[in-house]
């Protein structure tokens, strides 16, 4: 498939319009629709998605951002001046995730609301918001793949694209039609799967565990910087995190499990004293 995108929509005296901040714009936007419908439907308060937005859309960027410039560090270290950006690209989803659930976590202390509820209220969210954004993706070509023979392959042939020179005109795997395909199994897992949780916390902890568990294998079609035992940086933060959710969850279901113990003793003490 050829794509012959500019990534500039257009210019207006010293401003340059990219279709990858209209494409994030709309992304956060469905996304904060998507947490405050299902903060409403945790009994949270919903007018409260666009302070969390304000916190946690900032602090997101900025993980985004340290997250990519470690993966890309050698380049950075010969490149200072482009540490920092108005520039949307070079953004880590793992980055985004880690960065907006701190400052979710933050706001929530802040206006002291249920933080796990709240948590959870973005598992659906990110998700839906990444496939959106994966258009931005396929449009610039910064998240191209390996080199590939299949026929899906995405050739560039704009010169404005993000990949290397090198790669302009070759057939790449397209890795962002990949993780789209992927995160449609992950919602339709979490919509079911959803409804049935009782633990608060749960919710994040299955959309952790299922786009880590993709995106690791995905991640074999990329071409990033190859960090230890023939691993990339996404792919050791996608093991890290499937192996730090599961003591996570038995630490939540074990607080759950008290609480409901304490609840029912209350119960049973209040009715003996009444």
């Amino acid at each position: 498939m050829t794509i012959n995108v500019d990534p500039v929509i257009g210019r207006l005296g010293p401003f340059v319009f990219h279709w990858y901040g209209v494409i994030m714009a709309v992304a956060v936007i469905v996304g904060l629709w998507i947490v405050a419908w299902q903060m409403q439907r945790r009994g949270v308060p919903s007018y409260h998605a666009l302070g969390i937005a304000v916190i946690a859309v900032p602090c997101g960027i900025v993980g985004a951002r340290v997250v990519h410039i470690i993966d890309n560090f050698g380049f950075y270290w010969h490149h200072p001046g482009q540490l920092v950006g108005l520039q949307m690209v070079g953004l880590a989803i793992y980055g985004v995730v880690g960065g907006g659930l701190l400052g979710l976590a933050a706001y929530c202390r802040w206006k002291k609301l249920p933080v796990l509820r709240v948590l959870d209220s973005t598992a659906l969210a990110f998700p839906v918001a990444q496939i959106i954004g994966k258009f931005a993706n396929i449009i610039n070509g910064d998240t191209w793949g390996s080199v590939t023979n299949l026929p899906w392959g995405f050739k560039y042939v704009n010169p404005g694209a993000f990949l290397p020179a090198n790669l302009l005109g070759v057939p790449t795997h397209p890795t962002p039609v990949y993780e789209q395909l992927w995160l449609l199994v992950v919602i339709g897992a979490l919509l079911v799967v959803i409804p049935r949780l009782k633990t608060d916390g749960m919710a994040l902890i299955w959309y952790l565990g299922l786009y880590s568990f993709g995106r690791f294998f995905i991640s074999y079609f990329r071409v990033n910087n190859v960090i230890v035992i023939g691993l990339r940086e996404a792919q050791l933060i996608a093991l890290g995190t499937l192996v730090l959710i599961v003591p996570v969850a038995l630490l939540l279901r074990r607080a759950a499990r008290r609480r409901a113990d304490a609840a029912v003793a209350y119960s049973v003490s209040s009715t003996s004293s009444g």
